[in-house]
């Protein structure tokens, strides 16, 4: 009997890993579709824009899927062509680089080129375990390398990120000061602690279970879940940080980014928007989203634009 138990227990563990390491995903043309009829894109702008696909490899041998987008001559009559202000666009777990580009035409408005990508095992991207933004962090900071090779050390970087992609922004100031600015949209400030959220609040299960499921995720993918925790990075970090989260997120609770603020020594701003579910800010309020972006941006980038 207590042999059946644990390999029961196993079994499950295995199952709550695989959802961790081995999300389930729509495929790219079905995802990009899903985003086009939420109105979330517009197809016949996106395709107007300038663009240029290419991929690079990452450390860990697998290759990332990247696209760079320029419509900033749509937008911003008065923007100097010559301009190198990029921003990297990180998206969130399970989705892939098309839900970066609702965001596309906020940065072009502002004069930046956009790169959006996808994360390992994601879209179009090589397959590997994802990390939640332990291995992210490093492939996030393969695009920043490539932008330093294309537009020199004077270029002006900033990443933005939602959910996943907003831990992996964060974690990501841990290992390169070259990122001028960094905005986390409904960033989880510690996965041990989300984790326990969840299964308290989908599974009704005790959060001893985790240090279990972290061993056998460490033993599958190599990190373990008390590794990805953006609050202590963030807490050291002199990075100028716009955290965004919407009010009424149950997935990520928004008290995650109060803790993040409250933890940020300087150089921060937030921004909670009412009404607003997980990743649902800026569709909730686009024109307070934007304007807090622009505001974020003037007040800590003024120097280097």
């Amino acid at each position: 009997m207590i042999i059946i138990i644990v390999i029961l227990l196993l079994e499950w563990l295995w199952c709550l890993s695989n959802m961790i390491v081995k999300p389930r995903m729509l495929p790219y043309g079905k995802g990009y579709q899903r985003e086009v009829d939420c109105n979330k894109v517009n197809s016949e702008e996106y395709y107007s824009w300038d663009k240029e696909v290419f991929t690079l490899k990452s450390d860990y041998g697998y290759r990332l899927s990247c696209e760079r987008l320029d419509g900033r001559y749509y937008y911003n009559e008065a923007v100097d062509k010559n301009s190198n202000k990029i921003a990297i666009l990180c998206h969130g777990f399970g989705y892939a680089k098309y839900s970066g580009i609702k965001y596309a035409k906020m940065f072009f408005r502002l004069g930046y080129q956009v790169i959006i990508y996808d994360h390992r095992n994601h879209g179009y991207s090589g397959k590997a375990h994802t990390s939640m933004g332990f291995y992210e962090k490093y492939d996030l900071k393969k695009l920043v390398d490539w932008c330093y090779e294309r537009y020199g050390s004077d270029c002006t970087i900033i990443t933005h990120g939602e959910s996943m992609g907003a831990a992996t922004v964060l974690m990501h100031l841990g290992i390169d000061r070259r990122v001028s600015g960094a905005i986390a949209d409904c960033a989880y400030s510690d996965l041990t602690q989300l984790l326990c959220h969840q299964l308290k609040q989908y599974y009704h299960l005790p959060c001893c279970l985790i240090p279990l499921e972290s061993f056998l995720t460490y033993l599958r993918a190599g990190f373990w879940y008390n590794e990805v925790s953006p609050i202590r990075v963030i807490r050291h970090c002199l990075t100028p940080v716009l955290l965004i989260h919407g009010k009424i997120d149950n997935l990520v609770p928004a008290d995650m980014t109060r803790q993040m603020y409250h933890n940020k020594k300087r150089n921060k701003a937030m921004y909670l928007v009412a009404g607003a579910k997980h990743a649902q800010s800026y569709q909730i309020n686009k024109e307070g989203y934007e304007k807090v972006v622009d505001r974020f941006l003037r007040r800590y980038l003024a120097h280097k634009n």
